[in-house]
């Protein structure tokens, strides 16, 4: 019954706001999306074995991972830890020892055996205890969802570098047709020079740009075996290894998932829920520090045996029971200061939380519109691209009739490589800013076995 009085008492030391925890919340996002339901395992999306194998393989070896899982751990421990003060404390006291002595009237010796029971426990009048065992807890809650944050972003971060192996892939082998055209359109001006057709200011410029077109490729090499470096890394594994990377055509697009309400990201985001779980935690940090400031009940008792002969420890048994208050008089302001001091930390994560909600508002909305934009953007592309090819032709036509100058098809020829490089690269960048979305989104699996401590549902008074 002290006990419960304590925990309604805890409650009513936790700070007090008039203020929601969360800003303001949009009833929709810009674009309502599609129909399908978001995917637990987004990355499936893409359609491909091998990414859905990667992922699966970083969520095994990642040591980004074990990190966050062996923080997770840590914070379990700490839990149980404080939660122990909730209960008494029992320890099994044995000791036996003898003291030999000289004296006037001779040598003595002084034998002394106890074996009992020792227990401590401190009423929690105020709240103390519970309040610390609550943060603790708290706590356990928010590492459990910063782990699903690197899960997430672990996930994220593997897609985005097979998308870009898979775009360089298919970047070098565009380059290679594109180096063996242009040594072609080389062959045919050195053949025409010899006719006297061309002139050699022609040759040159084409030799000009076929020396451009090979030095795309050491640059496209090395990038290649650095985002590989990543990816390995990223796994778990030395950068070199052999991680079978086979894939070199771009994935197409899926359809838009539904993209829902924006109160839904305060449970689908893990760092959301971390955030809130840490404001949280510190309210109960407060509440001890509060408690902390007046009267603690200790009770003690002991039980058990003691004799001045081994022989006959079991023959004088005793028992001891004893209570202690101790009222803090004089303490130099430290428990005041430690009350400021957490009621600053809870501020503080108060504008924390609602940062953090705010950028996953805007995080959505910035994957949204680059998805949209970028879509037209490839389509602009792709007309750009088309009338760069008629042009072409149409120059190499008009060259041949002596109409024009080779200048003329050079540059129709370099606009025509360049923006067929530019289409893999933005067809690449629109699957990114899906990952992006995908990202910005959270999962519902982030949020298995996240449940609030009975006392703040009961008893936390701030407007949610």
């Amino acid at each position: 019954m002290i006990v419960m009085a304590g925990l309604v008492s805890a409650c009513s030391f936790l700070p007090e706001r008039e203020e929601p925890a969360a800003p303001e919340i949009p009833e929709q996002f810009s674009v309502e999306g599609g129909e399908d339901d978001l995917s637990i395992n987004w990355w499936e999306d893409f359609g491909s074995a091998e990414l859905n194998r990667l992922v699966e393989e970083a969520f095994a070896g990642s040591f980004n991972l074990r990190q966050a899982e062996a923080r997770l751990r840590q914070a379990r421990a700490t839990a149980v830890i404080a939660g122990g003060n909730l209960y008494p404390e029992v320890n099994l006291e044995a000791a036996g020892g003898a003291i030999r002595a000289r004296t006037d009237g001779g040598t003595t010796t002084t034998e002394n055996y106890s074996l009992g029971l020792a227990a401590s426990y401190e009423i929690d009048l105020w709240g103390r205890v519970r309040s610390t065992a609550n943060e603790a807890d708290t706590l356990v809650l928010a590492s459990s969802a910063n782990l699903a944050t690197a899960r997430i972003t672990l996930a994220a971060e593997v897609t985005d570098r097979w998308l870009s192996i898979v775009e360089l892939k298919s970047q070098l082998e565009l380059v290679r047709g594109q180096l063996e055209t242009n040594r072609t359109y080389l062959e045919l001006l050195l053949l025409r020079q010899r006719k006297g057709q061309a002139t050699a200011l022609a040759v040159f410029q084409q030799k000009q740009v076929v020396a451009g077109t090979e030095s795309l490729i050491p640059l496209l090499d090395s990038q290649l075996a650095t985002t590989r470096y990543e990816l390995a890394v990223l796994l778990g594994r030395p950068p070199r290894s052999n991680i079978g990377l086979v894939s070199d055509q771009i994935p197409v697009l899926s359809p838009l998932p539904e993209i829902g309400l924006p109160s839904q990201l305060l449970e689908n985001r893990p760092d959301i829920r971390s955030a809130y779980f840490r404001l949280e935690s510190s309210d109960w940090g407060v509440s001890a520090a509060r408690a902390n400031r007046l009267p603690a009940l200790a009770l003690t008792a002991s039980v058990g045996y003691r004799s001045v002969e081994f022989d006959d420890l079991f023959d004088n048994w005793f028992a001891g029971f004893a209570g202690a208050l101790l009222a803090p008089l004089i303490d130099g302001g430290r428990r005041s200061a430690e009350a400021d001091r957490a009621l600053a930390v809870s501020e503080e994560r108060l504008a924390y939380y609602r940062e953090t909600v705010l950028n996953a508002f805007r995080e959505v909305e910035d994957a949204l519109v680059r998805e949209n934009n970028q879509t037209d953007y490839i389509n602009s592309l792709g007309n750009q691209l088309t009338a760069a090819k008629n042009a072409l032709s149409e120059a190499l036509l008009r060259y041949r009739k002596g109409d024009i100058e080779y200048l003329d098809v050079l540059a129709s020829i370099t606009s025509v490589q360049s923006l067929e490089r530019e289409v893999l690269s933005a067809r690449r960048d629109l699957l990114i800013y899906r990952v992006s979305l995908y990202r910005a989104l959270g999962s519902r699996w982030s949020t298995a076995g996240m449940t609030k401590p009975e006392c703040r549902r009961s008893g936390f008074r701030r407007n949610e």
